[in-house]
């Protein structure tokens, strides 16, 4: 029956990707997601890992995308290392550094560098659970914003995250708005959505919006935020 008999390391990727979020650190495999709580010890991190057929000693590469709020778009005309710093200070609190790694990612599209920020906290969870992969970290505006398209007319990309929401504005071909926005409630997220329509006089429909982000299956969010009067297509409609 030798023949029959696949092995372990036939099943373990040579890569993970991993998506870092307010709400915790979230494995996507190929079939599966599954979001872990910040406190989560690292030897109930590698069970699972296993129990999924994953062993850790054979992956190489982990892809790590951050859904965080500390970061900056800073126009590459204006940014250099000499003034760097005191953009991000001014923008972001001048202790900002504290605790943390900076990263850079070009985002051609705005025409402008983006800087966030990774707390050493995380980098150190990651090694001790991945000791010998080479760890690439990305943020997850930089990555749409390389897939996105000069929309003309109004364009709202709104990514669900547990407990937070990334929120892209693009009309006229340009970027206007993007945030990371950290949310309770249905009600704290539509109170921000109608914010953004009323300083941008925004005429929207269901067709401003894109959904995305592991949320958008949450019929509850988003059955609450169609509620609130926020012009979702119903989760229902795609069953």
């Amino acid at each position: 029956m030798k023949g029959n008999t696949i092995p372990v390391q036939a099943k373990t990727p040579l890569s993970i990707s991993i998506q870092l979020e307010k709400a915790g650190l979230r494995f996507k495999l190929e079939t599966l997601e599954q979001i872990f709580p910040w406190n989560t010890p690292v030897p109930k991190l590698k069970k699972w890992l296993l129990d999924q057929s994953i062993q850790i000693r054979l992956i190489q590469h982990a892809s790590v995308e951050l859904t965080t709020e500390l970061f900056l778009l800073i126009p590459k005309e204006f940014d250099s290392p000499l003034y760097r710093l005191g953009f991000l200070e001014k923008a972001l609190g001048e202790s900002v550094l504290d605790g943390h790694e900076v990263h850079e990612q070009a985002v051609d599209f705005a025409q402008a560098n983006l800087v966030f920020f990774f707390f050493f906290f995380w980098k150190d969870l990651l090694a001790l659970t991945f000791p010998i992969a080479n760890i690439q970290y990305t943020h997850v505006l930089g990555n749409e914003l390389a897939k996105t398209k000069a929309y003309i007319y109004p364009r709202i990309q709104l990514h669900l995250f547990e407990k937070s929401a990334l929120v892209i504005l693009i009309q006229q071909g340009k970027l206007h708005l993007a945030n990371v926005f950290p949310y309770e409630s249905d009600t704290e997220l539509a109170f921000y959505l109608h914010s953004i329509r009323e300083a941008y006089s925004l005429q929207w429909n269901m067709e401003t919006f894109q959904i995305k982000g592991p949320e958008r299956t949450n019929t509850k969010l988003i059955e609450g935020l169609i509620n609130l009067q926020i012009p979702l297509e119903p989760i229902s409609k795609h069953a």
